[in-house]
């Protein structure tokens, strides 16, 4: 029975501690709105688009076409999107002093049309987006976002402004103009800190494979099948994958967390009706041991407090041994389980005060129906049995 009680402590343990992580995870600010965008792949034929003109024709015309469909409100094109996968780029501030190439930080690397910022709801904090003057043919640009200006320029937002300055991205020798500044997004996953990001257009740098994301007024995926039309029209040779909303991408990064909680709170759930059951079962035995001794106590005039007080202590023992065991597993155990926590100590005091509260409290209920039987005892008809 002890042993019970105490598997199931840690049980809860577990899973409460979980549960915490998830609702601070749901608290976090993403720096993006997922709600209504619908996210494609696209991966163009290395064949058919060998050039950087014809990938960037090819999604300037996918990114009109998308916006024309009825119920999209903006489409952009971008090499990834947030907390799937993502690729780096060395960078290095030119007005900083020189590091080699390898010794750089690295920052994430994006490539996206000039509505992108609009349709994924990103602020803009400083500058302006990509337009169309940002060709081809013009001067290479670049939005970095405030972790990578902090990262340069520690005293932003104040101190010099990055707006105007340079800086170079991998191994190319050419500095490109900082022209805005874009919030921080939690590329890596709500539970990550934003990393240093570069936004280059995509005219300028047309990637061999993007992804499309698509706000819509409605459930993304009905229109799952008109923007697949849309890029069959332009080119009908070319396939559309991972068709997919921005809810489920955010959903699939969270997704080990979920499993977690989801399999320790049922085991939780078994074991605490586990250990209900035993108890009931325990004391209502107990009771039927004792019911001769009862009805002497009974007939000796103790009233029915001190039989109810007589049966809570036996619950009390046994819940509080279980309790004590079952803390110091769950201190031991719950630290392996640091890794999936978010913004709560695998040792956090409220979580286990509480659960183990909570046990006594549903061992004492649980023991109710037997002491409530037990003060209920004639003590005529006890002293009859045997």
């Amino acid at each position: 029975m002890v042993g019970q009680v105490a598997l199931s402590i840690i049980l809860l343990i577990g899973a409460t501690l979980l549960i915490e992580s998830l609702a601070h995870l749901y608290r976090v600010d993403t720096g993006f709105q997922s709600a209504s965008l619908l996210t494609l792949n696209i991966s163009l034929s290395p064949t058919r688009y060998d050039t950087d003109q014809r990938r960037a024709t090819f999604y300037d015309q996918l990114v009109q076409r998308t916006e024309s469909l009825p119920g999209v409100r903006s489409a952009a094109v971008t090499l990834t999107v947030p907390m799937d996968r993502f690729f780096g780029t060395t960078v290095q501030a030119t007005d900083r002093p020189h590091v080699k190439l390898n010794e750089r930080p690295i920052a994430i690397i994006q490539n996206i049309s000039p509505g992108y910022f609009q349709t994924m709801g990103i602020a803009l904090r400083r500058g302006r987006s990509f337009t169309s003057r940002d060709s081809a043919s013009a001067a290479p640009v670049v939005i970095i976002n405030e972790s990578l200006a902090h990262l340069f320029w520690p005293q932003y937002p104040d101190g010099p402004d990055p707006i105007g300055q340079h800086i170079l991205s991998g191994t190319d020798p050419q500095p490109v103009e900082i022209v805005g500044i874009s919030a921080d997004v939690r590329a890596n996953g709500r539970d990550q800190d934003p990393r240093a990001e570069t936004y280059f257009p995509c005219v300028q740098r047309p990637p061999q494979s993007a992804m499309l994301v698509v706000q819509t007024n409605g459930d993304p995926l009905l229109y799952a099948n008109s923007v697949r039309s849309q890029v069959l029209a332009i080119d009908p040779n070319q396939p559309v994958s991972e068709i997919s909303t921005m809810d489920n991408v955010i959903e699939e990064s969270e997704g080990q967390l979920r499993l977690m909680m989801r399999l320790l709170g049922a085991f939780a759930g078994l074991a605490t009706l586990l250990a209900v059951i035993g108890l009931y079962g325990v004391i209502s035995y107990s009771v039927l041991q004792r019911t001769k001794e009862i009805g002497i106590r009974r007939a000796l005039g103790a009233p029915r407090s001190n039989i109810l007080a007589l049966v809570a202590r036996q619950v009390i023992s046994l819940a509080l041994a279980g309790v004590v065991l079952g803390v110091g597993g769950a201190f031991a155990l719950t630290r392996l389980m640091s890794d999936l926590l978010f913004q709560v100590s695998a040792t956090d005091p409220a979580t286990f005060v509480g659960i183990a509260i909570l046990f006594v409290l549903v061992a004492l209920a649980a023991s109710y129906i037997p002491a409530r039987r037990a003060a209920g005892v004639d003590p005529l008809a006890a002293l009859r049995i045997g």
